[in-house]
């Protein structure tokens, strides 16, 4: 049988964590993570609209408290999904962590590959050639989202805002709406980083490297001691 580089690449693809675990997750699971983050930040929104301001910081302390909980609603259909298809993943507590997704990936990628490509000096061979990314998440947009938060508060916003203003009550008033309204788009802006895009960003780099870490894997498994 021959091989071939590039479909041997193709395998990164079905190996990934998404085809091997989220492709299972039903479709009212999906609706259960998404829709309940929407409402509290449509509502503060609108509250905020409305200079409803308590209301406002409500909305966004149940955005937050909805995000903790749906993480951990996500991770719970993660579990039934590995307790049914890769019960061997999960570890002496009948848990997951970041081991189990390597374990799987090492798994799957064996069949794969077959009995042929996991010879040692095949593996060494394509562990050599295929190309790995080494990069680290540096939470960028949460440092530029407080740079430019402190500078227009300081900066521009104080002086600008303030030849605008008609007396000191009406700067007052427009002042609180004004850095309110920055200040939401602000933090929602920084738990996106911190809750979602990070976890984008790193699931990419990892999507970049994880063939040749299943690779790496393997081979320990299969040739040291």
């Amino acid at each position: 049988m021959k091989y071939y580089t590039e479909e041997i690449i193709k395998y990164n693809a079905k190996i990934s964590i998404y085809n091997l675990i989220y492709k299972k997750f039903k479709f009212e699971w999906w609706l259960i993570i998404i829709i309940p983050q929407l409402i509290p930040a449509i509502g503060a929104f609108i509250f905020l609209a409305f200079k409803m301001y308590i209301w406002t910081i409500v909305s966004m302390a149940i955005m937050t408290y909805l995000l903790v909980k749906l993480l951990k609603f996500r991770n719970n259909k993660i579990k039934i999904i590995l307790r049914k298809n890769y019960s061997y993943a999960l570890n002496q507590d009948n848990d997951f962590n970041y081991k189990s997704f390597l374990e799987i990936q090492k798994v799957e990628l064996k069949e794969l590959l077959g009995n042929t490509l996991v010879k040692k000096d095949s593996l060494l061979f394509l562990i050599d050639i295929l190309p790995n990314q080494q990069k680290k998440y540096s939470y960028t947009i949460t440092v530029q989202t407080i740079i430019i938060y402190i500078s227009i508060v300081t900066g521009a916003f104080l002086s600008k805002f303030l030849d605008f203003a008609k007396d000191i009550q009406d700067f007052k008033a427009g002042a609180i709406s004004l850095l309110l309204a920055l200040f939401m788009v602000a933090y929602m802006v920084i738990m996106a980083d911190i809750f979602i895009i990070k976890d984008f960003v790193q699931q990419y780099i990892r999507n970049q490297n994880r063939l040749i870490r299943a690779l790496q894997n393997i081979y320990l498994e299969e040739y040291t001691e």
